[in-house]
């Protein structure tokens, strides 16, 4: 699938049937055409009297394409709409996460000592902090993104321990890690009069901090826990039963023509319905 696109709907919407980059259609339509091309050649061997089914035949298939198409539409929807809810809650947590860990850079940017003696010290301090937050954010992507190695951009790690650099690329858990520096450097920070306001404004950082990591955890969740493969494995036979029924019932129903749209039509959105879905279980 495509990443996720941008896109202006304009002032009737209709521009959005032409796009094709991000879109689903082309997959769904890939599946539909065999299938309507199947409903056209058995309904060509129904008009040409191959073979015959009566009124309780008929009425039989009626009822087991609408039990079936119903059946798959409310499975499809279910799946759909917990995809959505994935999709939106990773992103609303991400944007948390970062919110959280701006507020409290900003936080201790504000909270550093304006005497000019102190100038030298301060500017290391938050030097160095702007890079540990870069990386720490860098990280947290990392951590909830599908591929663990992806780079990030960061800005130079000028400033930080390269022994400290070197631990830091064997662990498992660098977000944690890089907390716990940061967490640090403020403590040191207070002690050595760069941060000059009072301990319980400055638990204001260690708060935004804090919560942020606890957002991150819960994307990880997200990330770390997917749809559950019982679920993924019996809707997706009960459509690949569906596309094979569809042509046959269609051909007993419906006129060669209409059979033949009526099929597309049907595998199309259905199918549809399950690339979507697909594609929103993933928000990373």
């Amino acid at each position: 699938f495509g990443a996720m696109r941008f896109y202006v709907s304009g002032k009737w919407g209709f521009s959005l049937i032409w796009g094709y980059y991000g879109s689903v259609l082309p997959l769904a339509v890939v599946m539909a055409i065999p299938n309507a091309v199947a409903t056209f050649a058995l309904c060509t061997l129904n008009e040409a009297e191959v073979y015959n089914q009566d009124a309780d035949t008929t009425n039989t298939a009626w009822g087991i394409l609408g039990v079936f198409s119903s059946c798959m539409f409310f499975v499809l929807n279910f799946r759909s709409r917990i995809a959505y809810n994935r999709w939106w809650e990773g992103g609303t947590l991400l944007q948390q996460t970062r919110g959280e860990w701006f507020n409290g850079f900003s936080s201790l940017i504000a909270f550093c000592n304006p005497a000019p003696d102190m100038s030298k010290k301060v500017e290391e301090f938050q030097h160095l902090l702007v890079r540990l937050m870069s990386m720490l954010y860098c990280c947290a992507l990392q951590q909830v993104s599908p591929d663990r190695d992806r780079p990030f951009e960061i800005l130079s790690p000028d400033g930080v321990d390269p022994d400290s650099l070197r631990m830091l690329a064997k662990t498992t858990d660098k977000v944690e890690v890089i907390l716990q520096w940061i967490q640090r450097l403020i403590t040191l920070s207070m002690q050595n009069g760069v941060i000059v306001v009072a301990p319980p404004v400055v638990t204001r950082a260690y708060q935004e901090l804090s919560r942020g990591i606890v957002n991150l955890q819960n994307a990880r969740k997200i990330a770390d826990f997917p749809f559950p493969f019982p679920f993924a494995q019996a809707s997706i036979v009960m459509l690949c039963l569906h596309w094979g029924v569809v042509p046959v019932l269609c051909s007993m129903l419906l006129s060669r023509l209409l059979a033949t749209m009526v099929a597309f039509v049907v595998i199309c959105f259905l199918w549809c319905q399950n690339f979507i879905a697909l594609q929103l279980e993933s928000p990373f």
